[in-house]
């Protein structure tokens, strides 16, 4: 049976339990979205509205016949684009939790114990394929995957990469000046940096292991012996990006690498001491966002509507236009005022996400451990 055959069957034995005028209800929330979305009006892209396909229709009526009212997100910070979610499917708001190290360990407990919290995934590929290992990540294909690379999916299509992220390099005006600041990769394993530099932690999963592993693949510059140097300058691993972020902004550290949806938009706002280089001279490390279905959902259709939403054409508008992430989906435009991946250097090519990443990666974390000399 396809998902798209079984969500009609579940919300149709659903709705024979429901009494007539719960069902009347439902079907003038779902007549109210299509006049919204014949409607014509603009996206936050500039274009107009497409109208939701039928299957995302009927997730979002399954959704409310079973009295679903948000969809709890695990992972990065939220972004607008959750907003625009829940504006667009009126009843359904987005709860978003943002975790640091703990992702893992909070969704392994929750599915032993059978108290699920979390409904939706979104975070880099390390816990994600531990999670579909483990069987806490449930297989799930939205109805619209047109333009959405195969190798974008993980195994058993357990996750998907729904966005790409570009790092780059900010720094804080009140430590360095622009002729100060570095230009490349490079330039980070200068001496006179040293003591200025503040990252994600590389030695546990997260941003900073994926930016590092990202850089070392690109091969040129960012070799192992650059890492050396790099390490020599001492950088502070701080445990998360928002508060690495956030010892940049106090001018505690000068210099910091990150994504670019990560340190553009509101870091850089008015006002702000921080500036941006990018694209970085010699690579161009491109790291994903995955987003997947949690098992055993508290909200499953929620769920599955948020990830086919994000997936859509208007959904990756809205992440490259709102959140300033490279889009997966062929044909929607990249962030505005960015240049397109292809007129990137050195971006790594995207490598099929399955288990030997998982490998690979731990090669990355162990060598890393070692040479900021944080060995477990």
């Amino acid at each position: 049976m396809t998902e798209e055959t079984a969500m009609k069957s579940a919300a149709t034995k659903l709705g024979r339990r429901r009494s007539r005028w719960f069902l009347a209800a439902v079907a003038g929330a779902v007549g109210l979205l299509l006049a919204a979305c014949g409607s014509g009006g603009e996206t936050g892209g500039g274009g107009q509205q497409s109208a939701v396909g039928a299957p995302v229709q009927e997730l979002y009526a399954a959704a409310q016949a079973a009295g679903e009212d948000k969809v709890v997100v695990y992972g990065i910070k939220g972004n607008a684009c959750y907003d625009r979610f829940s504006q667009r499917f009126p009843g359904i708001a987005v709860e978003s939790q943002y975790m640091v190290g703990e992702t893992q360990a909070r969704l392994e407990q929750e599915h032993v114990s059978g108290q699920n919290v979390g409904d939706v995934l979104r975070t880099g590929s390390t816990s994600m394929l531990a999670l579909t290992r483990s069987g806490i990540l449930t297989p799930f294909t939205p109805a619209d995957v047109e333009g959405i690379p195969e190798e974008a999916w993980g195994p058993d299509h357990a996750f998907v990469v729904d966005t790409k992220r570009v790092a780059g390099i900010a720094y804080n005006t009140a430590q360095l000046s622009p002729e100060e600041a570095p230009k490349s990769w490079t330039d980070l394993a200068d001496p006179r940096l040293k003591g200025k530099i503040v990252m994600p932690d590389p030695t546990g999963p997260g941003a900073g292991l994926s930016i590092l592993q990202e850089l070392l693949q690109t091969g040129g510059a960012t070799d192992d012996a650059w890492l050396e140097r790099y390490a020599a300058n001492e950088p502070a691993l701080i445990q998360g990006v928002q508060p690495a972020i956030e010892a940049l902004r106090s001018g505690e550290y000068a210099v910091m690498m990150g994504g670019l949806d990560q340190m553009t938009g509101p870091p850089l706002g008015e006002g702000s001491t921080l500036k941006w280089v990018f694209p970085v001279a010699g690579a161009s490390p491109v790291t994903g966002h995955f987003i997947g279905i949690i098992t055993n959902a508290p909200h499953p259709n929620a769920a599955r509507l948020l990830e086919s939403w994000l997936l859509s054409e208007e959904g990756q508008t809205c992440l490259s236009q709102e959140g300033n992430e490279y889009p997966v989906r062929d044909g929607v435009p990249g962030p505005p005022g960015f240049p397109a991946l292809d007129e990137l250097d050195a971006v790594t090519p995207p490598r099929p996400v399955d288990y030997t990443e998982l490998e690979r990666q731990q090669k990355y974390l162990e060598q890393f451990q070692t040479v900021f000399g944080r060995s477990r």
